[in-house]
C-alpha cells in the first residue's frame, strides 16, 4: 500500500475515534443537563447518568473485542458496516434521549401515571435513551483496531486511547464551555447529532447509500426537534448550560420567568409581585426606602431582578450564576433597564463571597427553585457561615425555602437544624399561612421564610429550669412606651 494511502488511512480511523470520544462525554454532559428540569440536578441524579455511561462502555469495549464479522440478516457483516450500523442505531436511540419536546412529553407522561421518585425517572431515562448508544458507541476503538493488525500491540493501544481521551476532553470542555454558553444546549445537542451523520459518510464507500441517507435524515429530524422554534412553543427563550429560561404573560398580565420548569418570578401591573416577595419587602425594605443613608442588600439566586425594584434609594447586589439572566429579566419582566442603585453579578454564590469583604445590611437567600433544583452548595453550615460573615452588626439574613411547612420531610428538618446551628435565633412565617398542621403527606410544600438579625450577644446558651430560673432578670425592666407600641401595629396612630 503507497504510503500516503495508508497515512490517510489512519488519519480516517482517529478521526472516527476522536468524534466517538468526543460524541459519548458529550451525551453524558448533555444528559445531566436536559435531565435537570425534570429530575433536578443533585448528585445522586447525576451518579446514575454517569453510572449509566461509565458501565455501557467498559461493556462495549469488551463486547467489541470480541465481535468477529459474521451473517447478519442475510448479509455479511463487516467490520466497517458494523460501525455504520453502531452509529446510526445510537443516533436513532439518542434523538429521544437528547430533544427537549420528546423528553419533556416522556417525563410529563411518567408523572401524570404518578411515577415521580426522580431517582427512579433518572434511572428509567438512562436505561432507555443513555445505555445502548454508549455501549454500541463504545465498541468503536476495539472494531477500529482490527485495522491495525501490522503494528505493536502497545503503541497502537496507546495511540488509540491517546486520540480517544482527547475526543472525551472536547467533549467535556468544549461542549459545555463553548458550545452551550453560545448556542444553546439544544444545537449542541445537534451538533452531536451531525458528527454521527458525519462518521456515516465517512465510514460508507457508497456516499449516497441507504445508510447514509437514514444517517442525514435523522440529523435533520433531531434538528428540527431541537430547533428554536420548538422550543419557543415551550415559551423557552434562553437554553445554556446552567438553566432553561421561559417567559410568559398570564391572563392578569402579570409577565412570570420560569427557570428549569419552576415559577421563579413575577411582575404584575402595578408592580405585584409573588407574595413571599412582597412579605420580605414589607417588613424589611418598605421601612428602610429613605433614611439618612442607603443600607447595602445582597440578593443571592436573583431571578428576575424584581425584589426592591421599586427603591431607587438603597443598593442591591443581585448574585446569580446566569449571565443571561439580566438581559431576559430587562427585556420581559422588567421592561427597563436595571436602576443605577442596582447591579447584577454573573458569578456562582459562595464564589462572590470569597472573592469580596463587603458586609451587608439584608443578604436574601433566593437561590432555592423548587424541591427539585435546590442547590446542594447552598445548604450546608459551612454556606451559612460564609453568609454570616457579610452581615453588618444589627443586619438581617432573610432566607426564601420551598420546604414542607409542618417538618413531615426530613430535608425541611434537617435544613432547619442546619440553618439555626449558624442562625440561632429565627423567626419563621409560612407564606399564605400554609402551615398544613394536619396534613401527613410531606411532598406539600410552601414558601416558608427564615428571618435571622445578627446580634453579638446571641451566643447565650442559657435555658430557665425549676432549680435555675433568671427570667426575671433576662426581662425588659422598663415598662413599654404603649403609644410607640401602637404606631408599630397601626400606621394611623401618631
Amino acid at each position: 500500500m503507497p504510503l500516503m494511502m495508508k497515512l490517510n488511512r489512519v488519519l480516517f480511523l482517529f478521526i472516527v475515534i476522536i468524534v466517538e470520544g468526543y460524541v459519548v462525554l458529550s451525551t453524558e454532559l448533555l444528559a445531566i443537563r436536559q435531565t435537570m428540569p425534570f429530575v433536578g440536578s443533585g448528585t445522586e441524579t447525576v451518579s446514575i447518568i454517569i453510572a449509566a455511561v461509565l458501565m455501557p462502555l467498559a461493556f462495549g469495549y469488551y463486547f467489541g473485542g470480541r465481535w468477529h464479522p459474521k451473517k447478519f440478516l442475510g448479509r455479511r457483516m463487516t467490520i466497517r458496516r458494523k460501525l455504520i450500523f453502531n452509529i446510526i442505531v445510537s443516533s436513532v436511540i439518542l434523538m429521544f434521549g437528547m430533544s427537549y419536546v420528546l423528553l419533556n412529553a416522556f417525563f410529563f407522561t411518567l408523572t401524570t401515571l404518578e411515577f415521580t421518585n426522580r431517582l427512579f425517572l433518572t434511572a428509567l431515562y438512562a436505561v432507555l435513551f443513555i445505555v445502548m448508544p454508549v455501549y454500541l458507541l463504545g465498541q468503536t476503538i476495539p472494531l477500529v483496531s482490527n485495522y491495525f493488525t501490522s503494528q505493536k500491540l502497545s503503541q497502537i493501544t496507546g495511540r488509540m486511547l491517546f486520540f480517544s481521551t482527547l475526543g472525551s476532553f472536547m467533549g467535556a470542555v468544549f461542549s459545555t464551555i463553548v458550545l452551550m454558553a453560545t448556542i444553546g444546549v439544544n444545537y449542541t445537542a445537534c451538533v452531536n447529532f451531525a458528527l454521527l451523520a458525519f462518521l456515516v459518510v465517512l465510514l460508507s464507500k457508497k456516499k449516497l447509500s441507504e445508510p447514509v441517507i437514514v444517517a442525514l435524515a435523522v440529523a435533520a429530524l433531531a434538528f428540527y426537534l431541537n430547533s428554536g422554534a420548538q422550543l419557543a412553543k415551550f415559551n423557552i427563550v434562553e437554553n445554556n448550560q446552567y438553566n432553561n429560561i421561559a417567559v410568559f404573560k398570564d391572563k392578569m398580565g402579570n409577565r412570570h420567568i420560569s427557570i428549569n420548569n419552576n415559577a421563579d418570578s413575577m411582575l404584575g401591573p402595578g408592580g405585584r409581585k409573588h407574595e413571599y416577595l412582597e412579605f420580605i419587602e414589607r417588613i424589611a425594605i418598605d421601612p428602610i426606602r429613605s433614611g439618612p443613608e442607603p443600607r447595602d442588600i445582597l440578593i443571592i439566586g436573583s431571578g428576575g431582578l424584581t425584589f426592591g425594584h421599586e427603591d431607587a434609594f438603597n443598593h442591591y447586589d443581585f448574585i446569580d450564576i446566569d449571565k443571561s439572566l439580566r438581559g431576559i429579566s430587562e427585556e420581559y419582566i422588567l421592561r427597563e433597564k436595571l436602576k443605577p442603585n442596582k447591579e447584577f453579578h454573573p458569578v456562582e454564590a459562595r464564589a462572590y463571597l470569597n472573592s469580596t469583604d463587603k458586609k451587608y445590611d439584608i443578604v436574601l437567600l433566593d437561590a432555592f427553585r423548587g424541591d427539585l433544583t435546590i442547590p446542594e452548595n447552598l445548604v450546608t453550615r459551612e454556606f451559612f457561615v460564609q453568609v454570616k460573615d457579610h452581615v453588618k452588626e444589627h443586619g438581617l439574613v432573610i432566607a426564601n425555602f420551598g420546604i414542607s411547612p409542618n417538618f413531615r420531610s426530613a430535608f425541611s428538618r434537617n435544613l432547619d437544624n442546619t440553618f439555626r446551628s449558624v442562625f440561632p435565633h429565627v423567626s419563621r412565617s409560612v407564606i399564605k399561612e400554609k402551615y398544613l398542621l394536619w396534613e401527613e403527606e410531606p411532598d406539600f410544600l410552601a414558601n416558608v421564610i427564615y428571618i435571622y438579625r445578627e446580634n453579638k450577644e446571641e451566643d447565650a446558651t442559657e435555658i430557665y429550669t425549676d432549680d435555675k430560673n433568671r427570667s426575671f432578670y433576662d426581662k425588659p425592666q422598663t415598662k413599654p412606651n404603649v403609644k410607640k407600641q401602637l404606631k408599630l401595629f397601626d400606621p394611623k396612630v401618631h
